[in-house]
């Protein structure tokens, strides 16, 4: 009898769908309310940044799915989001707002935490430098045991995901602009080019690198991130923003078994007896803790993509996480992964400023000392050309540590010989241990390699360098609030508490002084301006980084690590999460080791991945690219 009133139940539900499908006829877009939620959506996708817009297009291209988006921010319609302009400065409005706690590496300082609350999430709040990492980067994925992970496994996510313009003939005559289409790109919806300008200038900054031994790669995006190379923006051929909302919300928001609700915060994934996911509880933004919520089921998987901030939030407020953190929140455990919340990871950096006393006209700084020149470039603009189509610039040197420093494998030995719980976060355990120091053998080998890099210097033509740390040892934890688990969770990026991390920082700043004083630099007349010849001894750079580092570049990543269970992996390499059923995660929190670049293309090919991933496991048709289990 039960049997049969179970199936009399999924009849009437089924049918509710159909009916509310047919109300939705005259629905302009599949935005939703909270009245109009289904009770249950084969799909329910927690997150509508970056990866979920992704995967909710993946998912929803079989009409006979169902697929729901929860995003807790909303659609920022503000023309200037879409501007070049916007890659240097991010709006409050579509971050959380959040801090660190004092961070001890860099002098107690409370650092900044870039994290997007905002419908299409961290590709809407970016500097749209559309790299990749090298091959290495990913081989080092597969290498920890993540089998269809490396270069060869992602690259045709790359491609799926991405396509490419030329610049302008005589642009990219004029500067050398390379790029390799077949190797590198496909047919997208994230569109990529270069800007319609460049300072005269970056020309004597190329041949500076070559000054130093850094080999010039034609194309960075096909596996060759190493040396320097030009890499284009994430823009259309007007130069405004090609996003996730763009490129993969937008052309599909009309689809009817599609359904986005924003402003809306999942709390918990419920599961059943069996530690099935089963449903997700949601709660209206802007509502006090405890206020009602509704509960929505998910007749196949919920897919986690809330980034590396929240991401393992929702895991450990669900009972998936470390069980002495859950025991102390007083959260019943469902799956003991003390993997969850931890390994995180970012790009720290700091500033190098010269004064060019002899500098080439125009530069970057004729946008605001000529008005003549300001005036041209204003009427430029108009037509959409000229000087501000540049973002944050195009061009990268991503130095691998061999040619950065002579002592480079000075400081190898000295990684290796450290005792790695010494440097960790007090809360990892014997499984943390283990699983960081499997990354730190990969990470310790690409050190000594040619062809990946340990810091990124960004140039466009100015002379002030950002130099970025692209291979940290240091890890940090996003953990509960055990006093109120609705409340933000408790960061700490750890910068740069591991000593390694100074010695690169050291050996970075070295290198950029030299590169200020090769021979094809001179003729600008360089002088340092910060941190000044007052800071000249290794002792005295140390002390210096400490107070001069910022811990994110917005790059946040790996809190919900993918690994083998038992070096605190949270999620397999088929993206579920270990320990339950019906679930997985398809956002940035998987990445195991930070690679060595700006992390939104490689977000655009898990995303893609996932959703092949997703699918192969209800259709025996589709198998992912590359290898697997």
């Amino acid at each position: 009898m039960a049997r049969v009133v179970s199936k009399f139940l999924a009849i009437v539900q089924l049918l509710a769908v159909a009916n509310a499908f047919a109300d939705l006829d005259g629905l302009k877009s599949r935005q939703i309310d909270s009245d109009q939620l289904y009770d249950a959506y084969d799909y329910v996708i927690v997150g509508g940044g970056q990866s979920g817009l992704v995967i909710a297009n993946r998912l929803s291209e079989d009409p006979k799915k169902t697929v729901l988006v929860v995003e807790y921010g909303y659609f920022d319609d503000t023309p200037g989001q879409l501007e070049p302009s916007s890659g240097s400065v991010y709006a409050s409005r579509n971050l959380f707002n959040v801090t660190t706690v004092p961070q001890r590496g860099i002098g107690n300082r409370e650092g900044i935490v870039y994290a997007a609350s905002v419908v299409g999430g961290g590709s809407t709040v970016n500097g749209m430098l559309f790299d990749r990492g090298s091959a290495d980067d990913y081989n080092n994925w597969e290498k920890l045991g993540n089998p269809g992970w490396g270069w060869r496994g992602l690259l045709p996510y790359f491609k799926k995901s991405s396509s490419f313009t030329p610049p302008r003939a005589d642009l990219a005559a004029e500067y050398n602009i390379t790029w390799d289409i077949p190797r590198a790109y496909g047919n997208g919806p994230i569109q990529s080019t270069f800007p319609d300008w460049q300072w005269p200038t970056i020309k004597s900054q190329w041949k500076a690198w070559t000054d130093l031994g850094v080999p010039i790669n034609e194309e960075g995006a096909a596996g060759d991130a190493f040396g320097a190379y030009w890499v284009p923006s994430n823009v259309d051929q007007t130069y405004r923003r090609s996003y996730a909302r763009s490129g993969y919300f937008e052309p599909v928001k009309n689809r009817r078994n599609l359904h986005l609700l924003i402003g809306h915060r999942v709390n918990e994934v419920l599961f059943t007896s069996k530690k099935r996911a089963e449903a997700v509880t949601i709660q209206a933004r802007g509502t006090a803790n405890g206020s009602p919520t509704k509960t929505v089921k998910a007749a196949q998987e919920i897919v986690l993509c809330a980034g590396w901030l929240h991401t393992p939030q929702i895991l450990q407020r669900s009972g998936v996480g470390p069980k002495s953190l859950l025991t102390q929140a007083g959260i019943p455990v469902v799956a003991d992964l003390p993997g969850v919340g931890f390994n995180l990871q970012d790009h720290p950096a700091l500033l190098l400023i010269y004064q060019y006393q002899t500098d080439l006209f125009p530069n970057p700084n004729s946008l605001t000392n000529n008005a003549t020149f300001q005036a041209w470039a204003t009427e430029q603009w108009a037509s959409r050309k000229g000087p501000y189509s540049i973002g944050v610039g195009n061009a990268l040197a991503t130095v691998p540590f061999p040619i950065l420093s002579p002592t480079y494998q000075t400081t190898i030995n000295k990684a290796k010989g450290q005792n790695a719980a010494d440097y960790l976060p007090s809360t990892y355990g014997p499984q943390n241990v283990k699983g960081f120091l499997k990354q730190r053998a990969v990470i310790l080998d690409s050190f000594g390699r040619r062809d990946n890099g340990v810091v990124e210097i960004p140039f466009l033509g100015g002379s002030t360098l950002s130099l970025v740390l692209e291979k940290p040892l240091s890890r940090g934890t996003v953990l509960l609030n055990t006093t109120d688990r609705y409340a933000e969770p408790v960061i700490d990026y750890n910068t740069n508490v591991n000593p390694v991390d100074t010695d690169i920082f050291i050996a970075v700043i070295k290198f950029a002084r030299r590169w200020f004083q090769t021979p094809s630099q001179q003729h600008l007349t360089p002088v340092e301006v910060y941190p000044g010849s007052s800071v000249g001894t290794d002792e005295e750079i140390a002390a210096h980084s400490v107070n001069a580092i910022w811990p994110s570049t917005a790059h946040g990543c790996g809190t919900s690590a993918m690994a083998p269970r038992d070096q605190a992996g949270v999620v397999s390499p088929s993206l579920t999460v270990y320990g339950v059923t019906g679930l997985s995660v398809g956002d940035v929190s998987i990445i195991p080791i930070i690679p060595a670049t700006h992390t939104c293309a490689t977000v655009y090919a898990i995303a893609e991945k996932a959703a092949d991933l997703i699918k192969s496991r209800y259709d025996p048709r589709i198998r992912p690219a590359g290898p697997h289990p």
